[in-house]
């Protein structure tokens, strides 16, 4: 399907807890609801701050939107910083996870990405900045705010400049059901084999499920996003500059231990979405997720969010996949000038730190948040914190080579390989052999 066919079907989502899947309106229909919207404007509720027809819209893309729980917070975000300024308005764009990097790629290549500001999954911010260049230099926002990004931001410059800057850092860890793991008799596992046999015990299937793994092509980007992980549990990596590796001992070695918890513990062939609705309600005992997983399945159940804690990797080096997802202003963009004020506004540590409170993000994107008397006092209560905190944070990129900078079909192929292992006498080895052979003809085009 041809860039222009596929860009037709897609669809753009530009208000606050919009679902998942509207029709893009007629011009008509835009008219009359920028009528009402006026006509509204003009009631006494709104006559503070009304949101008047001559603000300009800056569109934030972004899959946060779809995320129960998350969007609440940037959602009093974004309310807070329409009301900071009568000269523009923020309103969502995007699309959900699993499908958001594709979807952004295609936009890039056209040449823009329609958006104002963009929310970036790490291995997209590398492309967006250093394959297609649309990013604006954020070296002034640090320089007036005073502060430090974390170092895990080295990625994001180029040339000496920086060109995002992260508003969500997360790690992975094992996010469990304490009621789950003392009812079976079991504690969080250390090693890989007792991860396997704990998953095990917490399995009665099908009314309780060992473990949550995104396991579902329709899922890809979500998948894939947990996957890389398990090259890992034995201290591989993906690649090593343009070098594939998805078929050295320590890759396939993690994979089979992928497989292993999937077959003995995962609800198998299910979305997503329905996977951490299970989980929510109780019937999964763990899941390998990063910490703002513990806000989706508060939002989706809250009898539930007493009940959860965290755990370390379960392998000695305790390595785990840190991601920092930064915002970033888009050359292509028409109000570039919003756009990085709404970063800035975003990056003022009083507004960021109202939303780490809010979203329950544990990691700090720099040195201001972290040193704050009101998130040590944020991160005090909250047991499941533990597990994230002894993670030992490494990059994406230090996993990936070369192939961290260019668009998703590493991963693609990787996941298309993994399906035929997961099939009944299915080999992870020979499923990886024949995935290092697409990805060394990858390769001679990186």
């Amino acid at each position: 399907m041809g860039i222009a066919a596929r860009r037709s079907r897609e669809v753009m989502v530009t208000k606050r807890d919009a679902p998942e899947t509207i029709l893009k309106p007629s011009r008509r229909q835009l008219l009359a609801g920028a009528a009402a919207l006026g006509a509204t404007a003009l009631t006494p509720a709104f006559s503070r701050r009304a949101f008047a027809d001559d603000r300009k819209v800056l569109k934030v893309m972004s899959w946060e939107q779809f995320q129960p729980g998350e969007k609440d917070g940037w959602n009093a975000l974004f309310d807070k910083f329409n009301q900071s300024q009568d000269k523009y308005k923020v309103e969502w764009t995007g699309w959900p996870a699993g499908q958001y990097i594709s979807n952004v790629v295609i936009q890039a290549k056209a040449g823009g990405i329609d958006a104002d500001v963009l929310m970036a999954m790490p291995d997209l911010a590398a492309q967006v900045i250093r394959k297609f260049k649309l990013a604006e230099p954020l070296d002034a926002i640090v320089s007036e705010l005073g502060i430090t990004p974390s170092g895990g931001h080295e990625f994001l410059k180029q040339d000496g400049k920086l060109y995002g800057l992260s508003a969500i850092d997360v790690n992975f860890a094992l996010v469990y059901n304490k009621a789950l793991f003392e009812k079976a008799g079991v504690s969080p596992a250390t090693s890989q084999d007792e991860w396997i046999e704990t998953t095990k015990k917490l399995t009665h299937r099908p009314d309780q499920f060992g473990i949550a793994l995104t396991n579902n092509i329709s899922d890809g980007g979500e998948w894939w996003f947990q996957l890389q992980n398990f090259c890992l549990p034995y201290d591989g990596k993906w690649a090593e500059g343009k070098t594939p590796l998805a078929n050295s001992p320590e890759t396939v070695k993690g994979l089979e231990l992928w497989k292993s918890l999937y077959e003995v513990g995962t609800p198998q062939g299910t979305a997503q979405s329905a996977i951490m609705k299970l989980a929510a309600d109780g019937r999964v005992a763990q899941a390998w997720g990063v910490n703002p997983t513990v806000v989706v399945l508060r939002a989706t159940n809250p009898d539930i969010y007493p009940e959860l804690r965290s755990a370390a990797p379960p392998w000695p080096s305790k390595r785990s996949l840190d991601r920092i997802h930064p915002l970033i202003a888009l050359k292509s963009s028409k109000n570039v000038d919003g756009a990085l004020a709404f970063i800035k506004f975003a990056m003022a540590p009083d507004n960021m730190a109202a939303l780490m409170e809010q979203n329950l993000y544990v990691i700090p994107p720099y040195d201001l948040a972290a040193k704050s008397e009101k998130f040590k006092s944020f991160l005090a209560d909250k047991p499941w914190v533990t597990g994230y905190q002894e993670a030992k944070q490494v990059s994406p990129i230090d996993v990936m080579g070369d192939f961290a900078y260019v668009d998703d079909q590493f991963g693609r192929i990787v996941m298309q390989n993994l399906q035929s292992a997961l099939k009944p006498g299915g080999s992870v080895k020979a499923a990886m052999d024949a995935a290092q052979k697409q990805l060394e003809a990858l390769a001679k085009k990186v």
